[in-house]
């Protein structure tokens, strides 16, 4: 029984360690993208992650990316980053879960400033995978950035 106890009290603090880095990747994104000293591609750089499989649309992808920056950039501004909350859907937002398309919820974080959902993401391998979702008939499909 003590074996049993001590294996899940690992797997829930390794979950623990995973969504808090996964937090922390976001908030730090946020961070990066309300700091105006820094540029836009070493934001992309450095959080998003790259689409490897598609070289030939890479600069339309890039504009795309540094575009969807730009307007968190702008929102921000006006944002006190300590006053907001980024949950994980699965979790915490079950609302949400209803606004998308099958998708696999340990990996997408809500970002919210009091009961308002402002912006979401989409988490994978230790970057940011999708921050902007597309708005079909009422459903929201996560617009990625990488394949």
């Amino acid at each position: 029984m003590k074996y049993l106890i001590i294996k899940c009290l690992i797997i829930f603090l390794i979950s623990c360690n995973i969504q808090s880095q996964e937090k922390k990747l976001i908030l730090d994104f946020l961070t990066s993208c309300k700091d105006e000293n820094i540029e836009i591609t070493s934001i992309k750089d450095k959080y998003i992650c790259e689409n490897k499989s598609n070289t030939a649309k890479k600069e339309d992808s890039d504009k795309f990316i540094e575009y969807g920056i730009s307007l968190i950039r702008k929102e921000m501004q006006s944002k006190d980053l300590s006053k907001l909350k980024i949950l994980q859907v699965a979790n915490e937002a079950t609302e949400v879960k209803k606004e998308f398309i099958n998708e696999d919820f340990s990996k997408v974080f809500v970002l919210k400033d009091g009961e308002n959902s402002i912006q979401y993401f989409l988490i994978e391998n230790g970057k940011i995978n999708a921050f902007m979702a597309m708005n079909k008939g009422g459903t929201k499909i996560f617009m990625t950035l990488c394949n």
